[in-house]
């Protein structure tokens, strides 16, 4: 060890003690982000990076909280609390707006390895998927209720009431900023897995509650502007979800808005009843148009 130390200390790069830089901070965080704790102990040994404990004391580091069941507002709000601070998401600009600019709220499907995992702030089994967790109990309470879980998982009646599955896509919904030109990076607040047995008309049940969460959260339209539309691929559920939420009510056709519609022949005008509209996402639209 006293060797170690002697040979680093030759090729300049031990120190004793602290001392790092915010540059150094910063690179040690973004090699534990992209290559995880093993990548950034190795680069610690050989080229003096801070450790795991040391980027934890400097970095708040935000945490998403994922949906054990069914997304719930305590969950959601949580994770608006979480994410949209000045200290993590910088505040908007624009001192020549009178009113902040708005969002998209954008959601899609990510794979899932299928397997349980546990959840020690909450005491909870997460993974199952949300058409079928509320079958069981998931906070780990004891041996017997993990045995009631796994008997659970191993049911082949698939028309069984008691069945569960693991959750093979995980539901992520974000937002992101439509002006915000220097912070625009997606960041997302809910994450449920699913098995994809869910209906459009069940999505858009508890998409409203995200709506409402961000709408009345001090952290969320107050302080970072309003949802103006919500948007995703063409899946057949996200779809029909979108058009139930937002084909509520007309834009006011005596409002300046609907005087300027009015003249668009063919436009739908139709929007949520706190005047969300639909949206589809571009990338896809651009690959159906080019592909």
């Amino acid at each position: 060890m006293i060797l170690l130390i002697l040979e680093r200390s030759i090729r300049k790069v031990y120190r004793v003690r602290g001392g790092f830089n915010q540059r150094e901070l910063d690179i040690s965080f973004l090699v534990k982000a992209i290559g995880g704790p093993r990548l950034l102990y190795a680069l610690q040994k050989s080229l003096r990076l801070a450790s795991v404990s040391t980027i934890m004391r400097h970095h708040r580091i935000p945490k998403l909280i994922p949906s054990i069941g069914t997304p719930n507002k305590k969950e959601i709000t949580s994770n608006i609390r979480s994410f949209f601070t000045p200290e993590i998401k910088p505040l908007p600009s624009f001192p020549n707006c009178s009113q902040l600019p708005g969002n998209v709220m954008m959601f899609d499907g990510v794979s899932l390895n299928p397997f349980l995992r546990y959840c020690a702030q909450r005491n909870a089994i997460l993974g199952l998927c949300r058409e079928h967790s509320k079958r069981v109990n998931t906070e780990v309470e004891s041996l017997e209720s993990l045995e009631i879980v796994r008997k659970a998982l191993a049911e082949t009646d698939k028309k069984s009431e008691t069945r569960v599955c693991y959750g093979s896509d995980a539901t992520v919904v974000a937002i992101a900023p439509y002006a915000n030109e220097k912070h625009y990076t997606a960041v997302p607040i809910v994450a449920s897995p699913t098995d994809k047995s869910e209906s459009g008309l069940e999505f858009a049940e508890w998409l409203e509650i995200v709506l409402e969460a961000w709408r009345t959260d001090p952290n969320g339209e107050a302080m970072y502007g309003p949802i103006w539309s919500i948007e995703s691929d063409g899946d057949g559920v996200f779809r029909l979800a979108k058009f139930t939420i937002c084909m509520v009510q007309e834009v006011d056709r005596n409002s300046p808005l609907g005087r300027i519609l009015e003249g668009c022949l063919g436009i739908n005008r139709y929007t949520s009843k706190h005047g969300v509209i639909p949206g589809s996402d571009l990338k896809h639209v651009a690959k159906r148009e080019f592909y």
